[in-house]
């Protein structure tokens, strides 16, 4: 099967805009019932106007296409409580790197000021991981991750050597999970990544709350993010339920002069998005951000679509 999706952004930040179109194919290949092949791809485009803050989009240096191998990796399902991959995985750190990362899951496409904490440049690791269920019962379910990274220099599969895992609980009663994420890298000067996060989705209300810490030795932080949907309401015009209203608070604390990923500077952004549902398979986006800086102070605003497609590629046996 191959699925994935289509993306358009149209930024502007500080009053350089930015044009970034995106290709993100993702091949999945069952092999039997216990193996899966799975891989995701991103070709992205970056454009700029070749004289900032003016000048049309092209030239020599107006823009560049980029390719990035998310993950490429071999599942093995050994059992109902364990799940072995080999190969480039996304690296299991807090809420959003796994979960929420994709341009097409994502509910602001501007990603969290702690981001690289824990995600390093690449945001995935080459190695083996471990994950799956440790226990489960109809009041709540513990799950689990451990993962060995190795260095790799290759282009497109670059990767540090780090070691760490996570873990989390659901109480499917509450529509709450609470989870811990550790990291430690194992080369150059080593330090620990650590993260703490919650999601809660209240059973009276359509609201999506999420919210995220994260620290290490260059700086730390946090982000606690609300989307909404006014659907449970009888009487709203059919239009209404297909809006997603989105609002984020964040604010990142720079720590031993900052560095590696992070600002070198406190920084906070608070930031609202209007999201419309088409379909089921598009999505039109829209949000702005006021980032407060120590280094200055500027506007985001974001203005783009999604387009999610599955494509089998082969045809399938009647049972």
């Amino acid at each position: 099967m191959l699925s994935g999706a289509f993306a358009y952004v149209q930024n502007t930040s500080g009053g350089v805009q930015s044009l970034v179109p995106q290709i993100i194919p993702v091949l999945l290949v069952p092999m039997g019932h216990s193996l899966l092949l799975e891989s995701r791809v991103e070709f992205t485009g970056f454009f700029q106007r070749e004289n900032l803050p003016s000048g049309p989009f092209s030239g020599r240096f107006a823009g560049k296409v980029y390719k990035t191998v998310d993950y490429a990796q071999l599942d093995w399902l050994a059992d109902s409580h364990a799940t072995i991959a080999a190969g480039r995985y996304i690296l299991p750190f807090g809420l959003y790197s796994e979960r929420l990362a994709p341009v097409w899951i994502r509910n602001l496409q501007d990603t969290p000021l702690t981001y690289s904490i824990g995600t390093h440049p690449y945001g995935a690791a080459d190695g083996l991981m471990l994950r799956g269920v440790a226990a489960s019962s109809a009041s709540a379910s513990i799950q689990y991750s451990a993962y060995m990274s190795a260095h790799c220099s290759i282009n497109e599969l670059q990767a540090v050597r780090a070691a760490g895992g996570d873990t989390s609980i659901f109480i499917p009663s509450k529509r709450v999970e609470a989870g811990l994420s550790y990291q430690r890298t194992l080369e150059g000067y080593q330090i620990n990544n650590e993260a703490a996060y919650l999601s809660w989705q209240p059973q009276r209300a359509s609201v999506d709350l999420k919210a995220e810490y994260d620290r290490n030795h260059y700086g730390d932080g946090y982000w606690i993010e609300a989307a909404h949907i006014p659907q449970q309401f009888p009487v709203a015009p059919v239009f209404f339920r297909h809006v997603q209203l989105v609002g984020r608070m964040e604010q990142l604390f720079a720590r031993n002069g900052g560095g590696n990923g992070l600002p070198q500077v406190n920084e906070k952004r608070p930031e609202v998005g209007f999201n419309f549902q088409i379909r089921d398979d598009w999505r039109l986006e829209s949000s702005y951000g006021r980032l407060f800086s120590h280094s200055g102070n500027s506007n985001t605003w974001n203005f783009g679509f999604t387009y999610r497609f599955v494509w089998p590629l082969w045809p399938g046996r009647k049972s």
